[in-house]
């Protein structure tokens, strides 16, 4: 997860770069950053329900092929207008991540570790974040908008390779609820 918090960092100011490279206003940029929060508010709304539906696994795994998916539309450099939707549907996939995952977490580390795993997946997983914007400001130096995100395509599809290779992930208990 730490490696999709770097890329989701740096493709902040990679979108911002490629909105006014793409001929986007301010305003137009903002709106673009402004799909960002409410695809990620949805998914917040979606997430219990989905939660029901999908096994960790599958959510896990299929997310970060679905951010690889998306981020391949957005590296063809599409119409400004066009980079809202699919920001949106990338945000959207986050909190949807962090509910089943993190949730499944919590029931299957036992509560005598929990403070201790959790101390330590959070200084990883976080502990990566600013690394995306310094990241993001070298591929935009060295390869413009367009560059910045196939790289941060390529990396987000390695980590998709390895979560999917991942005996651990592949194997993981279904919980029963309750």
């Amino acid at each position: 997860m730490a490696l999709t918090n770097v890329m989701f960092q740096a493709l902040t100011l990679v979108l911002i770069v490629l909105a006014r490279h793409l001929g986007a206003s301010s305003g137009l940029t903002g709106a673009v950053l402004g799909f960002f929060g409410c695809g990620g508010l949805a998914g917040a709304f979606a997430a219990p329900w989905i939660q029901r539906r999908l096994a960790p696994r599958t959510v896990a795994i299929g997310s970060i092929w679905l951010w690889v998916l998306l981020l391949v539309p957005i590296a063809a450099m599409p119409p400004p207008l066009m980079l809202g939707p699919l920001v949106a549907a990338m945000a959207f996939i986050g909190p949807v991540w962090n509910v089943v995952v993190v949730g499944y977490q919590y029931k299957v580390i036992p509560d005598h570790m929990l403070g201790r795993v959790k101390s330590i997946v959070l200084l990883v997983s976080w502990g990566a974040i600013p690394f995306g914007s310094l990241i993001a400001g070298g591929l935009l130096d060295h390869t413009g908008p367009r560059g910045a995100v196939l790289a941060l395509s390529g990396l987000t599809l390695l980590v998709a390779l390895i979560a999917s290779l991942s005996p651990g992930l592949r194997r993981a208990a279904v919980l029963a609820e309750g």
